[in-house]
């Protein structure tokens, strides 16, 4: 009996967290488009500064923040243990850091982050403060992202590094005819100048960390 009970409890649990929960956050949010996945994610008074795309994913979310947004676009999400941090903090000669931080609107202190469309990102990724993730990059699990990363680029490690690119940017070119308006398609220019900045002059470091 105690068995069956404890059992029951289980589902009802599952049932209450998956899909009552997650449309109670759902609400708290600053906006929330179409088939979005949020759930097992902990609540915060910051739910309203985070912005979700149609057809992302959140799961077991946790979003560090006094007035920083997140934005995530179409198409991106992120696996389980997804951190972001919003939170900066400066030092200043002669005081510190409590005086500063006591001292200091703690708004000023906070920088957006911002996710582009089709983005994944692996099993406890963390995002810090300002940073930018490309259209179509892919962040690989475990890695701590202290600066913007360009579109469509391979990422992994702590602090995080390029090391790929998920397409040429001639195939660029050709998946974003077929996915964007032509408005919106980043041109070839562009996506060489990222490949030879962030790929091909630094391939002998690329293979140096990844012990290729």
């Amino acid at each position: 009996m105690i068995k069956l009970l404890a059992k029951t409890l289980q589902i009802f649990y599952k049932v209450f967290d998956k899909y009552v929960k997650s449309n109670l956050q759902k609400n708290l949010l600053g906006s929330c488009g179409k088939n979005v996945v949020f759930r097992y994610n902990k609540f915060s008074n910051s739910l309203n500064n985070v912005y979700l795309e149609d057809y992302t994913q959140l799961v077991d979310f946790t979003f560090i923040s006094n007035g920083g947004r997140l934005y995530i676009k179409k198409h991106s999400g992120a696996a389980q243990g997804f951190t972001v941090v919003t939170n900066t903090h400066t030092r200043e000669v002669g005081r510190n850091i409590r005086e500063v931080m006591d001292s200091e609107d703690p708004f000023l202190q906070e920088k957006d982050v911002i996710i582009e469309e089709d983005v994944t990102l692996g099993t406890n990724v963390t995002v810090l403060a300002g940073v930018t993730i490309g259209r179509g990059a892919s962040i690989g699990a475990g890695s701590v992202l202290r600066t913007s990363i360009p579109p469509y680029a391979i990422v992994t490690g702590n602090p995080a590094k390029i090391v790929g690119f998920n397409y040429t940017p001639e195939d660029i070119v050709e998946h974003e005819k077929a996915l964007y308006l032509e408005e919106e398609r980043l041109p070839l220019d562009f996506l060489e100048k990222n490949y030879n900045k962030y790929f091909l002059k630094r391939l002998k470091e690329i293979k140096e960390f990844t012990r290729l």
